[in-house]
């Protein structure tokens, strides 16, 4: 779980300067659909996620709402998702 978070937080502190083609080259679906949500800022991407935390912080961080990030089951992603999400 801790290297899903370390994954996660590293696509999304750095989709500042990603784009779609990019994501494109991302080989693991949930990764992808997490970086082309990011990149195009479209929460369609997220609903593709299975991971249910991952599709939480996906969607608190596109659609910038803490009610997705109160509902991540892992605290640490939990706090990760409050802490983006403002």
């Amino acid at each position: 779980m801790k290297i899903v978070i370390f994954l996660l937080s590293l696509i999304i502190s750095s989709l500042a300067w990603a784009n779609k083609a990019a994501c494109y080259a991302i080989h693991d679906p949930d990764r992808k659909n997490v970086c082309l949500a990011m990149s195009s800022r479209q929460n369609a991407y997220c609903y593709s996620v299975k991971d249910a935390d991952t599709k939480n912080m996906c969607l608190g961080n596109v659609m910038q709402q803490l009610s997705y990030c109160y509902n991540i089951k892992a605290h640490d992603m939990k706090q990760q998702c409050l802490a983006q999400v403002k």
